[in-house]
């Protein structure tokens, strides 16, 4: 499926909490609109896999986006410079095409956030790659914004 734009969160709740607004503006305007959760959250303090799962599903469908999906990254495990994840979201990014990608930001006390930021800003630049090894033809996103949530002051 083709968006316009895709919106990558670290765990199930985080692009409401961070971004959410701006991916019901664009969809109430006519954008396909998408959201991708790195993790399941299975490490959560609150709430299991499957309630999250849940209430992620509602939100979509609250927000109007056209799709949602998880790529079942290790929760509390994400890291920059793991080859398979990376090929995980480049892949998702030549599957699904957006123009526009919001990513969580790196400038945040939790570490799953941090790394978030990293591989998805590495993975816009990769995918328009042709010889970087994953699926798909090759696609460069136009824009890449990121998400403020918890924010510390930049190092």
């Amino acid at each position: 499926m083709n968006v316009d734009a895709l919106f990558f969160g670290a765990h199930p709740d985080d692009v409401e909490l961070t971004s959410g607004g701006l991916a019901a503006l664009l969809a109430s305007h006519g954008h396909a609109v998408g959201i991708v959760d790195l993790t399941r959250g299975e490490s959560a303090s609150r709430g299991t896999a499957e309630e999250r799962a849940g209430e992620a599903a509602a939100a979509a469908v609250a927000l109007g986006v056209a799709g949602r999906s998880t790529l079942a990254l290790p929760d509390i495990g994400l890291d920059r410079h793991d080859p398979a994840q990376l090929r995980a979201i480049v892949a998702c990014l030549r599957e699904q095409r957006p123009r526009l990608v919001v990513a969580p930001d790196r400038h945040d006390a939790h570490p799953d956030h941090i790394e978030a930021s990293h591989l998805v800003a590495r993975a816009c630049y990769l995918a328009g790659l042709a010889r970087f090894p994953a699926s798909g033809e090759r696609h460069r996103p136009e824009r890449v914004l990121f998400s403020l949530y918890r924010t510390s002051p930049p190092a």
